[in-house]
């Protein structure tokens, strides 16, 4: 996970990024208590890691955990969104299903799962941000979700 955001941070470097420093153990435990369920590994790697990270291409964002907490219209019972573009003009989320998986899905579509992991989801973002061939809506259109 250290080294997709680096990867993601050496990209954006000329255009502009901000990346948090990590959330502590203390942070993330609140904001399971909050969401009512624990965060997959790879999400508490990421946190633990950087607690989020803002993009200036695309306005993308990577939310921080204190965000997400100051709006209780981005999160509920086993699901929060995670990460928006353009100023929450879409959102991606995390939800933990009936059966106990978690799936990431897309604000817009939200009966439509992308994937169960954090990395592959940055790694989208890494080669593709959020429009280019390979990005995020690109993904979108693959698993015929747009």
């Amino acid at each position: 996970m250290k080294e997709l955001i680096e990867l993601i941070a050496q990209k954006h470097w000329e255009s502009g990024i901000d990346v948090n420093p990590p959330a502590k153990l203390s942070e993330i435990e609140d904001f399971e208590r909050l969401a009512g369920f624990l965060l997959p590994a790879d999400f508490r790697e990421f946190y633990l890691t950087c607690n989020g990270f803002a993009c200036n291409e695309d306005i993308f964002t990577m939310l921080p955990l204190s965000l997400i907490r100051q709006f209780p219209k981005d999160y509920g019972v086993n699901w929060f969104y995670f990460s928006e573009y353009m100023i929450y003009s879409d959102m991606w989320g995390l939800r933990l299903t009936s059966s106990g998986e978690y799936e990431i899905f897309n604000g817009s579509y939200p009966d439509k799962a992308l994937t169960n992991s954090l990395s592959e989801f940055l790694t989208r973002f890494l080669k593709g941000n959020v429009f280019d061939t390979a990005g995020l809506y690109d993904w979108h259109d693959e698993i015929g979700i747009n």
